[in-house]
């Protein structure tokens, strides 16, 4: 049997090359794609570039977590916070006491035009990692500040420096270069007062201990047993100085070797985050599509052979031996494809992984790392889909008479089999389940059901095409007339004729614009309808946003009130907050502002309460749905600090307020930026805005009004829309373009006997050649068709998701996209056909009939 397989296999190698191309090249999409995840996850770790030379880090804590069980049931899920807590007041000096240099670091915001960066530190903390001078030397005097390069700045230059002071001149004394983060040094005694007196870190670092030396703590350490004894007696010597309480309630951490990482600010954390999420919806697509791609390719290749399993039967094979043969095949092209594709998968995932980060939504020093369980799972995976596919297919052509086989070879009798009817309802009733919950729970969390739900719906569409195909191809030559009329005529005929063929070269074709047009579609909708969530929320008539930097410090913000005709300016901070989600915690947006003045420039929908009460510094208003008005909510802030604050107002349930609370004013002191993201500004009636703007612009601010800003945004929103889906979509949609030229080329070249018989009945090659363009564009619009249905659903369903909680949701059908894959979908089927079609019609007729099919 296994040289039965052999041969087949070298006398069919010419038609087993697209089930190869088809399974290596699905493998290795989703091989690149499980390993750009995998190396995604646990990002931010490793060794530390800010306390380089320290030996021990103390410092405010950093993470929540939520505890559940007890005993050996216990679990605690934890999560990283976007910035730590000050340390308690008194520490740095119990710390001093220690035999070790000390360096106490502030962190204060601050960010300088032209300089990259937007930290202050004390010149003492540059000795804690590696520099060297570009230009200039230490700052000397309150009003001296060294930048990081690049920077076109050189000492002696007058800068302008924006921090939560306000905006103030220095003078830059120097310009070094560092691995460290890019940051502002000043004096000491300025970073103190810019932090306001809150410490970020104490750094300790063992006597004799410089540069050179290695901290020799954690699973990297190299040093000898005796280094690692000195940094382990003072690490514990700094925990007897913290105190048992701080440690335990996770307030302080005493961190040594890459621990120490955790003490330094995480400014991708964010985006870190999102890139996950991303990537991991990027796998699931890619790994549909690989499934569907794959499985399709050699169900198709193994039903295209019926003519020869006939003659099998017929020389007195058994169905038993026809279906080894069919899984030996199988096996052997899946093990080599599936080897090929993992190799090209693991070389492809480092240059995906750079397109990501130069488009900004993973940091710019992300890479794609070679793990082997990712890429034996896709060969795992690619080999498991393969014997599958050709498995259900072989069943089918074992049981076939052998004259009913050669009958069947030239007319699809029987394409919709039990198995496909079963397949296509099991979709569908997948559909239900996920329909209902979108029902009964609209948000915008529900409407990424719609995504999946779109999968389903191609899978059924493509289970049912057998039966869709006839009517649709009849409605599509309608048209076709005249002149045309024969080749229109026999296309049709043709495409009716060989159903199974029509609906496995359409299969791709409706992968990809369904993918495309659901995906588009539905993120679209998404944020047209938040953009006009946020649009009608607005009543102010201006904003003020930050020239540079993060935001506005409270002196411009009070500058801006002071301007004639402002009648109100109402700052608003936006930060990170935690709440609990079950077993582990979750990361919500927190919104600091005045309650009592917010309403005068926002329309807040409220359930219950009142905003006029989020005042204080332990009251919040909450979304419906999680707490009641007067109950405590517990959370976390942003620099991990947990907070027990009284709900005094209930937010209406709305897109743009979903997982949002907003946070008193004052509570911002010591656990946000010192910043105010935008100003919101009220203005009487004949005000003038260009006044206002001149008196932002001496705070380093401008001023938009609020349709202008919005649209701006908007385009801004749209252009990371945009780019997000090219990265979800972009690998996905190349494979299943080359999987559309694959299938049609296989399809092509199997129909050398029927262009002979063409040909020998009288037509032309020109003629022939029309005949399977027709074909071509008749197999793209039944594609197309198909994916519309699947768009239109998703369409409508994420329209329904959303129309509770906005207040107007547009379709929003990104045309020129769609139309633009529609047509490279047209001409990739036009050219996969006629090409190879062009290329058998070369040879005579009598020739091409006893061609190898």
């Amino acid at each position: 049997m296994i040289r039965i397989v052999w041969h087949t296999v070298r006398a069919r190698k010419g038609s087993l090359v697209g089930t190869f191309v088809a399974l290596a090249l699905g493998v290795a999409l989703l091989a690149a794609m499980a390993l750009t995840l995998v190396s995604s996850v646990g990002g931010g770790e490793g060794r530390p570039t800010w306390y380089v030379d320290a030996d021990v880090v103390v410092a405010g804590g950093g993470t929540v977590s939520v505890t559940t069980g007890s005993g050996d049931d216990r679990e605690t899920a934890s999560l990283r916070t976007a910035g730590t807590r000050g340390l308690p007041g008194g520490l740095p000096e119990r710390l001093a006491g220690l035999d070790a240099a000390l360096v106490v670091d502030f962190a204060a915001y601050a960010v300088s035009p032209g300089a990259p960066g937007d930290t202050a530190h004390p010149w003492s903390a540059a000795a804690l990692h590696p520099y060297e001078w570009v230009a200039g030397g230490p700052p000397r005097d309150p009003a001296d500040v060294v930048l990081t390069a690049p920077t076109d700045h050189r000492p002696g230059t007058e800068v302008t420096v924006v921090s939560g002071r306000g905006v103030e001149r220095f003078v830059v004394s120097g310009v070094l270069r560092t691995d460290a983060p890019a940051a502002l040094y000043i004096t000491d005694a300025v970073a103190r007062d810019l932090a306001d007196g809150r410490v970020a870190a104490v750094a300790l670092t063992l006597p004799g201990a410089g540069p050179s030396a290695e901290p020799s703590v954690g699973p990297d350490a190299e040093p000898g047993a005796g280094a690692a004894r000195s940094v382990a007696s003072l690490a514990g010597a700094a925990r007897a100085a913290v105190g048992d309480a701080a440690l335990e309630d996770g307030s302080v951490q005493v961190l040594t070797g890459n621990d120490r990482r955790r003490a330094e600010p995480d400014p991708d954390a964010e985006r870190r985050t999102e890139a996950v999420a991303l990537l991991a919806a990027t796998t699931g697509l890619a790994g549909f599509v690989s499934i569907f791609v794959v499985s399709g390719t050699f169900a198709y290749a193994v039903t295209a052979r019926r003519r020869e399993f006939g003659l099998l039967r017929a020389a007195g094979a058994t169905p038993r031996q026809v279906f080894r043969i069919v899984l030996g095949e199988a096996l052997l092209v899946g093990v080599l494809a599936s080897l090929a594709g993992g190799a090209l998968g693991a070389a492809i995932a480092p240059d995906f992984a750079a397109r990501l980060a130069r488009t900004g939504f993973v940091p710019s020093d992300f890479t794609a790392r070679f793990v082997f369980w990712p890429v034996a799972a896709a060969f795992g995976t690619g080999l498991g889909v393969a014997l599958l596919g050709a498995w259900v297919a072989a069943r089918r052509a074992g049981r076939v008479r052998p004259v009913e086989a050669l009958r069947e070879a030239a007319v699809d009798r029987r394409p919709m089999t039990t198995a496909r009817a079963v397949a296509g309802l099991v979709a569908l009733g997948c559909c239900v389940p996920l329909v209902a919950v979108l029902m009964a729970n609209p948000s915008a969390d529900a409407v990424a059901l719609i995504m999946i739900t779109a999968l389903f719906l191609i899978v059924a569409c493509a289970m049912f095409a057998p039966l869709v195909v006839p009517p649709l191809v009849s409605l599509l030559c309608a048209p076709l007339s005249g002149s045309s009329g024969a080749v229109g005529l026999l296309a049709g005929h043709g495409a009716r004729a060989a159903v199974l063929r029509t609906a496995a070269t359409a299969a791709p074709i409706l992968v990809t614009v369904g993918i495309a047009g659901s995906t588009l579609t539905g993120l679209g909708t998404l944020q047209a309808a938040t953009q006009n969530a946020a649009r009608e929320r607005i009543t102010a008539e201006a904003l003020a946003v930050p020239v540079t930097g993060r935001g506005l410090p409270d002196a411009a913000v009070a500058a801006l009130r002071a301007v004639g005709g402002v009648s109100a300016a109402v700052p608003v901070t936006e930060s990170r907050v935690y709440v609990r989600d079950g077993d582990e915690p979750e990361g919500w947006t927190g919104r600091y502002a005045s309650g009592a003045d917010l309403t005068t420039v926002l329309d807040v929908p409220l359930v219950a309460g009142s905003l006029a009460d989020l005042a204080g510094t332990d009251t919040v208003a909450v979304p419906a749905g999680r707490w009641e008005l007067g109950e405590t909510a517990e959370l976390w802030l942003g620099d991990s600090t947990p907070a027990r604050l009284r709900v005094v107002a209930v937010l209406g349930r709305q897109l743009d307020l979903a997982e949002t609370v907003l946070l008193p004013w004052r509570l911002r002191a010591g656990h946000a930026v010192p910043v105010a993201d935008v100003v919101y500004l009220r203005l009487a009636p004949g005000a003038s805005l260009e006044q206002v703007r001149a008196a932002a612009a001496a705070q380093a601010a401008t001023v938009a009004d609020t349709g202008s800003y919005l649209s701006a945004a908007g385009e801004q929103e749209a252009r990371v829309g945009r780019q997000a889906s090219v990265a979800m979509l972009g690998l996905s949609l190349v494979y299943t373009g080359i999987a559309i030229a694959n299938t049609l080329v296989m399809a092509t070249r199997d129909r050398a006997r029927e262009f002979a018989t063409l040909r020998l009945a009288g037509a032309t090659r020109r003629q022939v050649l029309a005949v399977v363009g027709v074909e071509a564009v008749l197999v793209t619009c039944v594609g197309v068709l198909l994916a519309v249905a699947v768009t239109a659903v998703t369409a409508l369903g994420a329209r329904h998701g959303l129309a509770d909680v906005a207040p107007s949701v547009p379709l929003a059908v990104p045309w020129a996209p769609l139309a633009a894959i529609v047509l490279a979908c047209l001409v990739t089927a036009v050219l996969a056909s006629v090409l190879p079609a062009a290329l058998l019609l070369r040879r005579r007729p009598a020739e091409l009939a006893g061609v190898r099919e």
